[in-house]
């Protein structure tokens, strides 16, 4: 039995334990820090090292002691150590704790222990007999063996045979199995009730801890290193080159950097090699490579030794190169000159030069003009002076050349030629004399002599008669020969437009005709210019008429008319395409003109043949006159138009004859104006202006009573005021209008249309059949006007007896025709729209080919006799059929409905109708109230409209609109989404718990196959959104600035992921949208979109996020800086917000955790301390910025100067740097900003007689004509000579130049033949108002009174007054006083300084008392430096 209490001498170390170790103690609790045998842990003073070595076990903690040494505190939780080290399980029944008769029992590391009486006795000191609960037990019937123990009689009593794991008589007591230490390898055993329980030290397991863990199993060792397994651990041998505990880190044999003199060190696995830098060598590259070992040197040069390199002395040797390999060549240097050839010889040379040159080194050229060769003065010009090649006027063709030039030419002077100019030339032989003029060869010159209206040298000068402007009344006048003519202007007239035109003055044009006077022999008289559709001499007759169906003009011409060649030229009018103008000739030969499709012809017919012309140009029947003419040349035929589409004069389109034709054939003098003839149709409209060969048609003279012709031009736009109605065309006939109508409209302005009968109206059973006996034929086209809103039903069939040859029915909204042959034909494009549209099908014909109809057949519209027959094409017709057509059969149902009351054109109807009503009528579709929420129903044929109040919309005001009533609070915008709304906004994420969304009340038709997230932030390592839940993942992170994805879901193992490459952190919004490509399939490859970019797939598959349906938590913004948009996840959005009202919609997200989101997106003010510089724009990035800089500035704040010179932007001159820009000083010449370009120096030229002016740098040339010559151009050429052609006036001397004759003019003359008078008082050389006279060839001034000289420069007479009179009787007298009193001043403080320098000369004891110190101090003179010693 079981003591409750224990004695006092057994209780009082465990209360002493219990005192020091308040109970229940934590894993991070110790026992008392002291000295003790309880567990509590031990001192020790031999550690060598105190606590540093971690000594003690199981998890013991350690603490230094003053003495050095250290001490355990050992654990009590989940059971008790002590020892040392806490090496030992605590044992409560250590010590005598209980008394001698009781047994103690206690678990190992257990606090408490329990004190057993022996069997059958109890009590506090185990000195009663106990029984037991159920009394004292004395047989096996009584079943006294506890813990399923067998029970054994033994006479009057019995034993128990105990099972394993429990003793006492009973079988009451539970065996500590724990005594027998079972647990293996350190591991703690708990005894339990009949067994115990083994807890394994780390690195071991099995039920006693016996086997030893293989740490080795898992292979953790790499690089092919060897595993060691150790206790609770395991140990990597690394192969050769690799470290770490598991091998894994390469050793990098280069850390200390073993290759010398600047080798590179290659990293290898266990070892490393040297790139030794040229010139070394060795393991390490400590050797010096010797480059002269291999004696490089030739010819005895001495080589010295460098690092990676060597040099070859070759001084002596009589060779050089760098191995003394090339022998020293004299010629090398070029020493000859002037292109000589140079012979090499040992350690010598030899010039041999080209003609024109002499010398050792051919230095010298030859002067080969010494002897002055050229005569007459000519220049000579030697051929090796390089100036005279290329330029602008080369001397000498081509380049120079040394091999040819020697020599020399003479440039001779104008009359002389020849190699050395000794042949004088004949000027006349060239025939310079222009326009008729006759030469006169002069000595070394010519002269012309020039016929009546030239002039000039050579007579190429025509005389300007106009130069004399002999034209009155600004009239421009025009140069002749010898003659003018002047164009005057309007009044006036004669040869010099000095007469003033009277002959308009009471002019008889009539109609709006132009006068126009004329002036000749001295009359006065004017003709008439008429407008088109007038003729005569005073535009009196008009040509004007019209022509209707069938009327004509028929003309005779006279034979002999002598114009020649046939012509007709007139003017049209019409609105009718199609039209014989006019027709000339006979059916063998004949020349027609007409219009075809509104398009001029003419054909011209002769000899058999045919020659047909035309011209395109847009339509000719279009109301407007047009002016056309045919001309028959001999060998062409050629059309001509007068259009505005024709530019640069009319249309012309021409041909050449095919055959001869004979153009004075009598056929071609009969000429019909309008009519008809064969297929063309007579033309209808008005002509004017018709001329034939040359003659005018007056209508007066032929149209007398012709029936259909009539004179004059009228026309009623009939179009104009729109008479067609529904859309119909309107086309002007000129005489009255025709409609084309759309059907089914009809009638002459489309105002009628057939009946329209409404099958199925009320859901009756509507239809109608005829029984037609005439055959339509082997093609048969049906059309009909069709109007429903049924998708499918029964339309028409036509029959033979039974046999059904064609159906045409309504499936899916399109018409389908099915046929006896053929399968099905469907028409694309829907009908089913509630608007009338015009079928037409051609039966018969390609893919709709059937039994052919006989003739009597019957058809079937809108449905069958009874309705069950037509349920295979949709059932009966449900709407509107109208105008059916079988080719021109109209097919009309009221003969059908009222028979007797009929009374048509003759057709001969037979057939049956039912329940049609007359009309397109609709259904009342408001009948049944479809519009909810107050909305007001409206029929439209077969529908309705819902007017729906401000909140609702759709077709029947079902969808509320929840943002009409605003219900979202600022910042956020309220977005309508299917069945509520949800308010947006941005958020901004930082130092605040991520936000929890979980679903709600999703149900199974929400598709979670997408999720689009906007976002931006600078972090990063960031999660933007993840989720967790049933073996399926979703996560949305950055990590290392770049976007991760990962999806794990469904059945997929590997799940889909995604890493980018490009990064995120930038501060910038970015746009995620993922797409499960095939959303229905378990599994399936994700799209990922970024920014709008084209899509990228995620590497693996993976299923949809329907696991996000079961409350799965969604976490935003963890560990996240910055601001997410719109998240949505399968179409639901995230919202950042709690409303205080829930929202209307089943299905959403709910905020389920965290603190409020901050609403906007808000970074720090960066920009707000303006940080650019400059002029630099900020961009805020969200807590960084950017500068934008303006021209000439850089860096990240725009603080740097951007050296703008350094590329170089001056063209022609030198930059010069400027604060945020650059200044090109330029080269003279040029200019601009980059001085790019060359200053034109021809804007203010000076070339002659219309030179070109070529511009250059610095300068400009003048490109002369071809008879004037000289550097301005300004000297005629050939060159003038003095006593020929040439002579200086007013005595000018004349002398002959390099570019003709020249004038020296004497004083008082200029010009280039001294012919201008220089006046001789301009400018003025008389100075001080002096009077410039003229006398002779000298001036004279005749100066003023004050001034004299021969240029009046010379001054005379009394100074002259610098001041006026009354100053200077102020000044002088003020000035002399003062004076005065400066030199009285001045002679009183001599005086007074020699008394004072006497007195101080002597020693006065009591001048020095009266005056002291103060008396050197008040003396003005200084004091010489021995009488300052007194």
């Amino acid at each position: 039995m079981e003591l409750a209490q224990s004695d006092s001498r057994s209780r009082s170390p465990l209360l002493l334990l219990l005192f020091l170790l308040p109970l229940p103690l934590s894993l991070s609790q110790t026992l008392p820090q002291e000295p003790s045998r309880e567990p509590s842990g031990t001192w020790s003073s031999s550690g060598p090292s105190g606590c540093t070595s971690d000594p003690c076990t199981h998890g013991g903690i350690c603490q230094d002691t003053s003495s050095g040494g250290f001490l355990c505190v050992c654990p009590t939780e989940p059971v008790a150590y002590v020892g040392t080290i806490c090496e030992k399980l605590y044992d409560a029944c250590s010590e005598q704790v209980c008394p001698e008769n009781q047994t103690c029992h206690a678990t190992p590391g257990a606090l408490n222990h329990t004190c057993h009486c022996p069997p059958g006795f109890g009590g506090p000191n185990c000195t009663s007999i106990d029984c037991g609960e159920n009394g004292c037990l004395w047989s096996c019937t009584d079943q006294p063996c506890h813990h399923g123990g067998t029970c054994l009689a033994t006479g009057a009593s019995f034993a128990c045979l105990c099972p394993p794991g429990w003793a006492g008589p009973l079988c009451e007591e539970d065996v500590d199995e724990c005594m027998s230490e079972p647990c293996q390898n350190g591991a703690l055993c708990v005894d339990g009730p009949g067994g115990f329980l083994c807890y394994c030290v780390p690195g071991f397991q099995g039920p006693r801890c016996e086997l030893d863990i293989d740490e080795c199993a898992s292979r953790p060792c790499k690089h092919g290193a060897s595993c060691i397994n150790r206790v609770d651990g395991y140990q990597c041998l690394c192969s050769p080159g690799y470290t770490g505990l598991n091998c894994e880190t390469e050793i990098d044999e280069c850390v200390s950097v073993p290759c010398q003199n600047g080798g590179s060190c290659l990293d290898g696995v266990g070892f490393y090699q040297c790139l030794c830098s040229p010139g070394y060598t060795g393991h390490n590259c400590q050797v010096d490579i010797d480059e002269c070992e291999s004696q490089p040197c030739a010819h005895g040069g001495i080589c010295h030794n460098f690092i990676d390199r060597f040099q070859c002395n070759c001084s002596g040797t009589g060779f050089e190169g760098a191995l003394c390999e090339v022998e020293v060549l004299e010629c090398l240097s070029n020493p000859c000159q002037h292109n000589a050839t140079c012979l090499d010889g040992l350690s010598n040379y030899t010039c041999v030069c080209l003609p024109g040159y002499h010398g050792e080194h051919c230095e010298m050229d030859e002067d080969e003009c010494k002897g002055a060769p050229c005569l007459h003065g000519g220049l000579c010009l030697q051929r090796s002076n390089q100036s005279l090649y290329g330029g602008a006027q080369p001397v000498f063709p081509g380049t120079f050349s040394y091999s040819s030039a020697a020599g020399f030419t003479c440039q001779c002077l104008p009359g002389f030629t020849g190699d050395n100019c000794s042949v004088d030339v004949n000027e006349c032989e060239s025939e310079p004399c222009l326009n008729g003029g006759t030469c006169e060869d002069l000595p070394n010159s010519f002269q012309c002599h020039c016929l009546a209206g030239y002039t000039g040298l050579s007579c190429m000068v025509n005389v300007d008669d106009c130069a004399s402007e002999p034209c009155f009344h600004g009239a421009s006048c025009e140069d002749g020969v010898n003659d003018y003519m002047c164009h005057c202007p309007p009044a006036w007239g004669g040869k010099d437009c000095s007469v003033l035109l009277t002959g308009c003055e009471g002019h008889a044009c009539q109609h709006g005709a132009q006068c126009i006077p004329i002036y000749k022999a001295g009359a006065h008289s004017y003709t008439c210019h008429c407008l088109p559709g007038f003729h005569g001499p005073r535009c009196a007759q008009s040509t004007t008429f019209s022509l209707a169906i069938g009327g004509s003009l028929l003309v005779a011409l006279p034979a002999g008319d002598g114009h020649g060649q046939p012509a007709v030229s007139l003017r049209f009018r019409t609105t009718l395409p199609d039209g014989l103008l006019f027709s000339r000739g006979d059916t063998v030969e004949s020349l027609t003109l007409m219009l075809s499709q509104g398009t001029l012809w003419t054909i011209l017919r002769s000899q058999g043949t045919e020659l047909p012309l035309n011209l395109n140009t847009p339509s000719l029947s279009d109301g407007h006159w047009h002016r056309a003419e045919v001309v028959l040349l001999q060998s062409a035929l050629e059309l001509r138009l007068w259009h505005e589409a024709c530019e640069n004069g009319p249309c012309l389109k021409s041909h050449p004859l095919v055959g001869e034709v004979a153009l004075d054939s009598p056929a071609f003098l009969t000429v019909h104006v309008g009519g008809g003839a064969g297929t063309s149709p007579s033309f209808v409209g008005c002509l004017e202006d018709v001329r034939v060969d040359g003659h005018m048609l007056v209508p007066q003279d032929l149209a007398d009573g012709r029936p259909g012709v009539w004179l004059g031009c009228e026309h009623t736009d009939w179009c104009s005021s729109g008479p067609c109605d529904h859309g119909g065309s309107c086309l002007d006939l000129w005489t009255t209008f025709h409609c084309d109508c759309p059907r089914p409209y009809e009638g002459p302005t489309c105002s009628q249309e057939p009946l329209a009968w409404t099958f199925g109206l009320g859901g009756s059973h509507s239809m109608a059949s005829f029984l037609l006996r005439d055959a339509p034929g082997p093609n048969l086209t049906l059309s009909f006007v069709l109007r429903t809103r049924e998708a499918s039903g029964f339309l028409l069939q036509m029959t033979n007896g039974s046999l059904a040859t064609y159906t045409v029915f309504l499936a899916r909204g399109e018409i389908h025709v099915e046929t006896t042959s053929t399968s099905v034909v469907t028409y694309p494009g829907r009908v089913d729209d509630g608007h009338r549209h015009l079928v037409t099908l051609s039966l018969g014909s390609g893919q709709l080919q059937g039994t052919p109809l006989g003739p009597s057949y019957e058809v079937h519209v809108g449905g069958l006799t009874l309705p069950a027959w037509a349920e295979p094409w949709g059932g009966n017709f449900k709407g509107c059929l109208q105008d059916i057509r079988l080719n021109s059969l109209r097919l009309d149902f009221l003969p059908l409905l009222h028979p007797g009351n009929w009374t048509g054109s003759g057709e001969v109807y037979e057939g049956q109708a039912s329940n049609l009503t007359l009309g397109c009528v609709s259904e009342d579709t408001c009948r049944l109230e479809p519009c909810h929420n107050g909305g007001t129903c409206t029929v439209t044929w077969n529908d309705f409209i819902c007017s729906c109040p401000d909140n609702f919309t759709g077709p029947t005001c079902a969808e509320r609109l929840w943002c009409q009533d605003q219900p979202c609070p600022p910042p956020t915008t309220c977005v309508e989404v299917p069945d509520g709304y949800v308010c947006l906004a941005n958020a901004t994420f930082q130092d605040q718990p991520p936000a929890v969304f979980t679903s709600y009340n999703l149900s199974a038709k929400v598709g979670f196959s997408s999720l689009s997230l906007a976002f931006r932030t600078r972090d990063p390592e960031a999660v933007l959104l993840q989720a967790a839940g049933e073996g399926a993942s979703l996560g949305v992170a950055i990590h290392n600035n770049t976007l991760s994805v990962s999806i794990r879901s469904g059945n997929s193992i590997e799940g889909a992921t995604f890493r980018g490459v490009g990064p995120v952190s930038d501060g910038a919004w970015h746009w995620l949208t993922l797409t499960m490509e095939e959303p229905e399939a378990s599994v399936s490859r994700w799209l990922l979109q970024l920014d709008g970019a084209q899509n990228t797939t995620l590497w693996g598959q993976a299923g949809s996020l329907d696991f996000l349906r079961h409350r799965v938590p969604v976490v935003l913004a963890e560990n996240f800086t910055g601001c997410l948009g719109r998240v949505s996840i399968g179409g639901l959005d995230l919202p950042f917000v709690r409303l205080t009202k829930p929202l209307p919609q089943p299905e959403q997200f709910l905020l389920d955790s965290g603190g409020d989101i901050d609403l906007g997106c808000r970074g720090g003010p960066v920009c707000s301390v303006e940080p650019c510089l400059h002029g630099g724009t900020c961009q805020d990035l969200f807590n960084a910025f950017s500068c934008s800089c303006g021209d000439g500035w850089e860096g990240p704040r725009c603080e740097v100067d951007v050296d703008e010179c350094s590329s170089a932007p001056c063209v022609h001159g030198h930059c010069g740097n400027l604060p945020g820009g650059y200044q090109c000083h330029c080269t003279p010449g040029y200019t601009g900003r980059d001085c790019e370009t060359n200053v034109d120096d021809c804007i203010q030229h000076a070339c002659l007689h219309g030179a070109t002016c070529v511009d250059g740098t610095l300068g400009y040339s003048c490109q002369c004509p071809h008879d004037f010559s000289g550097p301005q151009c300004q000297w005629p050429f050939p060159p003038d000579e003095c006593g020929q052609n040439f002579t200086c006036l007013n005595g000018g001397h004349c002398y002959d130049g390099p570019w003709g004759a020249n004038c020296t003019c004497p004083m008082g003359y200029t010009g280039l033949r001294c012919q201008i008078r220089i006046p001789e008082c301009e400018p003025n050389p008389c100075q001080n108002g002096g009077t410039c006279q003229a006398a002779g060839s000298e001036v004279e001034c005749i100066c003023t009174s004050s001034f004299g000289g021969r240029r009046c420069d010379v001054a005379k007479g009394p100074p002259t007054i610098l001041f006026p009179f009354p100053l200077i009787e102020v000044v002088v007298p003020v000035a002399c006083g003062c004076l005065l009193l400066l030199l009285i001043g001045l002679l009183s403080g001599v005086l007074a300084a020699r008394k004072r320098r006497q007195s101080e000369g002597t020693y006065s004891p009591s001048q020095q008392e009266v005056a002291g110190a103060r008396l050197e101090m008040d003396s003005v003179l200084k004091v010489p430096p021995e009488e300052r010693l007194i």
